[in-house]
Order: structure tokens, then C-alpha cells, then sequence
């Protein structure tokens, strides 16, 4: 229960002036401000006829006035000099009332759920909710919570205890026809059920999948360093926190089946002997999945760990592990740099026949692209055919453009940076040329996965030119899946997922309908040879990388984009 107290303070008259501005009054450093929050269409003009001074006066308060208003702004005046000597009242900020005898008060943090408070102070979920109703569906960063203290706070729940106490305050989730969701969760709007028909229902008398497995309960062990023990996580940890919502996005949106599916959720921290610790565990060895933080010790010790069992460690996060290739246990979700090169240099001899290719280089620039370009110029020579050069320095001009032959010639332009204030040196004199040769010379753009993260006007060039990228995923943010997905988790959680490419919760929930789907089709064993899946922002399709026992799964599949005129991106097959 919160009570705004108000006092009376008779000040002594130091200046007086004609009249008291007619605002409420509060103490900043000690010293009494008249205060007024901007509301929208408040003007300069406006709140000096109605405070009745001038507008120097105004800016002298308050130099920030002198721009912009901003709503929800606080502007400041001093009582001492707009004051006319008369008593006024203070408003004192909010006080609390103190705690009934028998409970304490505790102030929810960011990360915090129901569940990680009370295993903190050793009382159940249902004695907060008793006390705080309305927390019943889950707690909010600011809430102000009455707990009792018959027991003293709990310490922290040691490492080897985890499937039971899950360190990441996350507790283990059994999905079945109507999820219970987890703490972090805000329970809303119910999301649409989808209705799965990709894959049969089987018999209970069902024992076995084929001649190597049995059949088991489905679950997903989610091993990743959320951070929650830190005062302030960081940006990557609460990636992985996004992650992890769109999975349970995806889990709850599959629910209307009636078999069930765990997932439990520990916090690595970022520790291998945390890790370690965590594979000990019968949730965690016998989970069907394991989806992997993306430090390289820690990918090899659970490859360790699962050896020889149906586990199967899902590496969403580290791109450039090759533990795919000898680990037969091990499924890389990110097409390798290699494959996903000979999937664009199909691309471009499907798209682009009988061009020259022309290697676009900066001397002065980044040439962040040195591995792809190489390729390019190997297989080229391959066949015989050695790529042009067009070097420039600084910014590309047209008449250095326009050195390419003329006489009815294809050019495809590979730049040897991906970034883009490269890009934005290059593009405007390709798009003068290409608009003023007409049939003497077709000049053509092929770039790379950073380009599907430009927005405003280098989006629109990359349209007016035509341009083709290739990229292991592509985000449309107006498009309808993406848009829905948004709404559900805004619905779920109460925030937006965070902006970054590619979209962790975006990221999650493909990941979530990838696995879940699987699970469901093969009696809870994770099968990557029965993976073709397409996603809001990824696709899957897993293939061994070598006819080796050993050997594990690695995806296979890249998106071929073409930036057709207007807004339209084209996802192009062959």
C-alpha cells in the first residue's frame, strides 16, 4: 500500500515576485521546484501565455526548452525566484508502509521470476501468491512483493542440484495440451494452436523406432549463460534470454497435441565446470536434445558427454565449430563458410550465365571478404576464366565504372566488402552506369548477408539496383509470420524481442519448431536425416558433411535473396 504524504513548509520571503506560478511543488538537491511534465502538443508559446512569464525566462530555467518540447519532460522553476513569498506545499515522494510483522519486502529486478524468488527465501510459489495476488501469472521488473519470513533466505542452490532447483530460475516446463508456461512468462492473450499434421500418432504399445532406438519421453535440455546471477547481464546473455522465449513461443504454439514434451533451462554461466557439473545430470543426460552455449570448451565437453547415446547437441549460437565432422552426436544449424560458398557460386551460374565476373576492391577500405572472393577467383580459374579488377580508392567513380567494356558485355559485380559504408561508396556510381548504358553493357550486383540488415536508403538502393545476397537467414520484419510472432511475444512478455540480425527470438521459436516437430515424428529421438524445415527467419535441411561412421550433421541450406524493385525480396531456388 503506497500513501503520498503531503507537508506544509512557510518559507521566508528572499525575492517576491508578482505572483506564484500556479504548479505543484517538490524538493531537487534540497531546494524547492515548481515542476510541469510536457504533455503532447505543448509549445513554447503555449506554456508561456499560460505560466504567465516570458520565454527568456522559460529557457534560463530550462535550457533544454529551447529546442524541441518533448512530451513526458520535466520542466523546472525555481521557487525562490518565481515564488511570491506565500506558503506552499511540497509533495514529498511516495513512502511505503512499513512491512507487517513477520514479512519483508523484496523489490523484483530484471530476470527475476517466481519461481528463483522463492527458492531465495525458501517459501513456496503459493505463499507469494497468497500475499500478492496478483503476481498469480507472474512477476514485473518494479513490483513490490510481501514475503514471508518464517525461514531464512535460502542460499544458492549448489550446481550439482540443478535439475531440481534449476539455477536458471527457469523450472523444467512440461508441454502437453495445455503448457504450463514458466515464471519468466507473462500469461496473456493464449496464442493460436496450430494444427500439426506432419507427423502420425503412434501406438502406446510402440517400443521401438528402428533397430537402434528406443523410444523415450521427449525433452530439451536448454544449456546457455543467462546470466541471471549478475547484477546488470550483458547484451549477448540476454540475446540468449530472447532465444529462449521464442522457443517457448514455439513449444506452446505446437501444443494442441496431446503427447507431452519437457524442457528444462539452466544458466551456464559461462562456466566450464559449471557445465561439466550440469552434464551430471539425469535431465540433462537423458534429454533427447541439448541445445549448446557457444564456447568452443564447452561445445566439446557435451559432445564428450553424449557420446554413443541418442542425445543429439544442437549448436545454434558458434558458426565456425567444425566438431560436426568427427562427432556424430553433434548437428551445426549454420551451413559451413565452404558449403554455403559453392551454394552462392550455384547461385550465380544459375542467375547469371555468361557474365564476367569483377572483383570490386577498395584500397583504401576494409575488404572484410577476402575468404569468399578467393574462392570465387579459384573456381573461376578452374574453368579457365580470370575475374576482372576494378580497384579504386576512397569512392568508386562512374568514369572508372564505365572503363568496362561497352560492347554488349555482362558484368557481375562481387565487391570484397560486405559492410556498409563500403557499400555506400560503390553503389551510387553502379546505379548511374547501369541507368545510362542501356544495351551496351548489363552490369549486375552480387553481395553478401550484412546487406540484408541495411535499412532506409541503402535498402532502397540495394532494390534499384537489382542486387542478389546470399545469407544463411533473412528477416522480413513486415512480413506476416514476423509480424504475428512479434504480437505473441509482446503478448507473453510484455517487451519487444531485441533488434539485432539475425532476431534471437525470432532465432528461437524456428529453432523450437525444428526440434519439436522432430521429436514428435521420430518417439522423441532427435533425427537430422528428417529435418527439412522452413522458418520465419531460417531454414534447415541437414546433411552428413562425409560418408564417415563418425561423422555428424551439418545444415545445408542457404537463402538466395533478390531485391526486387519496389520492397519486394525474392527467395530464389534452383
Amino acid at each position: 500500500m503506497i500513501k503520498r504524504i503531503f507537508s506544509i513548509l512557510a518559507i521566508a520571503v528572499i525575492g517576491v515576485a508578482a505572483f506564484a506560478l500556479d504548479l505543484p511543488v517538490k524538493e531537487v538537491n534540497g531546494k524547492p521546484y515548481y515542476y510541469y511534465t510536457i504533455k503532447k502538443g505543448d509549445t513554447v508559446y503555449s506554456l508561456v501565455s499560460r505560466l504567465g512569464i516570458t520565454r527568456q525566462q522559460l529557457i534560463a530555467s530550462n535550457p533544454s526548452a529551447a529546442g524541441m518540447l518533448k512530451a513526458g519532460e520535466t520542466l523546472y522553476f525555481s521557487v525562490e525566484e518565481f515564488g511570491d513569498g506565500k506558503p506552499y506545499v511540497i509533495e514529498r515522494e511516495p513512502q511505503e508502509e512499513p512491512m507487517p510483522e513477520g514479512r519483508i519486502k523484496h523489490h523484483v529486478k530484471k530476470g527475476e521470476t517466481l519461481y528463483g524468488i522463492s527458492k531465495q527465501y525458501g517459501v513456496s510459489q503459493e505463499q507469494i501468491v497468497t500475499l500478492n495476488p496478483r503476481v498469480r501469472n507472474g512477476v514485473k521488473t518494479g513490483m513490490i512483493l510481501e514475503i514471508p519470513v518464517k525461514v531464512e533466505p535460502a542460499t544458492e542452490p549448489a550446481v550439482n542440484e540443478a535439475a531440481t532447483d534449476n539455477e536458471s530460475g527457469m523450472p523444467p516446463i512440461n508441454y502437453q495440451l495445455k503448457p504450463v508456461r514458466p515464471a519468466i512468462v507473462e500469461i496473456g492473450e493464449e496464442l493460436p494452436e496450430e494444427d500439426v499434421t506432419a507427423s502420425t500418432e503412434e501406438s502406446d504399445d510402440e517400443e521401438t523406432i528402428d533397430d537402434q532406438h528406443v523410444k523415450r519421453d521427449a525433452s530439451i535440455a536448454v544449456l546457455l549463460p543467462f546470466m541471471l546471477e549478475t547484477e546488470a547481464p550483458a547484451k549477448q546473455a540476454m540475446l540468449y534470454t530472447d532465444f529462449y522465449k521464442g522457443l517457448l513461443i514455439a513449444a506452446d504454439t505446437l501444443s494442441n497435441r496431446g503427447d507431452s514434451l519437457k524442457i528444462y533451462a539452466y544458466d551456464t554461466m559461462g562456466d566450464i565446470n559449471r557445465l561439466r557439473a550440469l552434464l551430471t545430470e539425469d535431465q540433462v543426460k537423458g534429454a533427447s536434445v541439448i541445445i549448446a552455449p557457444d564456447d568452443d570448451r564447452q561445445l566439446a565437453a557435451i559432445a564428450e558427454a553424449v557420446a554413443d547415446t541418442d542425445t543429439k547437441v544442437i549448436n545454434v549460437f558458434n558458426v565456425k565449430d567444425s566438431l560436426f565432422i568427427n562427432h556424430n552426436d553433434m548437428v551445426q544449424t549454420n551451413i559451413p563458410h565452404r558449403l554455403m560458398y559453392r551454394k552462392a557460386l550455384n547461385a550465380i551460374d544459375h542467375l547469371y550465365p555468361n557474365f564476367l565476373p569483377v572483383i570490386l576492391r577498395n584500397e583504401a577500405g576494409r575488404n572484410d571478404k577476402a575468404e569468399f572472393i578467393a574462392f570465387i577467383k579459384e573456381a573461376y580459374a578452374e574453368r579457365g576464366i580470370e575475374p576482372l579488377e576494378l580497384i579504386y580508392d576512397g569512392a568508386l567513380l562512374n568514369a572508372q565504372v564505365e572503363t568496362l567494356p561497352d560492347d554488349g558485355g555482362k558484368y557481375l559485380i562481387i565487391p570484397s566488402s560486405g559492410s556498409l559504408s563500403e557499400f555506400n561508396k560503390f553503389v551510387h556510381a553502379l546505379k548511374t552506369v547501369r541507368e545510362s548504358s542501356g544495351d551496351k553493357r548489363q552490369i549486375e550486383l552480387f553481395g553478401y548477408p550484412d546487406w540484408t540488415a541495411f535499412r532506409g536508403d541503402a535498402e532502397t538502393m540495394l532494390h534499384t539496383v537489382g542486387a542478389t545476397v546470399f545469407s544463411r537467414f533473412y528477416y522480413d520484419p513486415d512480413s506476416f509470420d514476423t509480424r504475428s510472432l512479434n504480437q505473441a511475444f509482446r503478448r507473453w512478455y510484455g517487451d519487444d524481442m531485441m533488434e539485432v540480425v539475425p532476431n534471437h527470438g525470432v532465432l528461437g521459436f524456428d529453432i523450437g519448431n525444428l526440434v519439436i516437430r522432430n521429436l514428435r515424428a521420430n518417439d522423441g529421438v532427435f533425427n537430422p536425416a528428417d529435418s527439412r524445415y522452413v522458418g520465419v527467419q531460417s531454414s534447415f535441411e541437414f546433411v552428413k558433411p562425409s560418408d564417415s561412421e563418425d561423422a555428424g550433421y551439418c545444415n545445408d541450406d542457404v537463402y538466395i535473396l533478390r531485391f526486387a524493385p519496389g520492397t519486394k525480396v525474392e527467395r530464389l531456388s534452383f
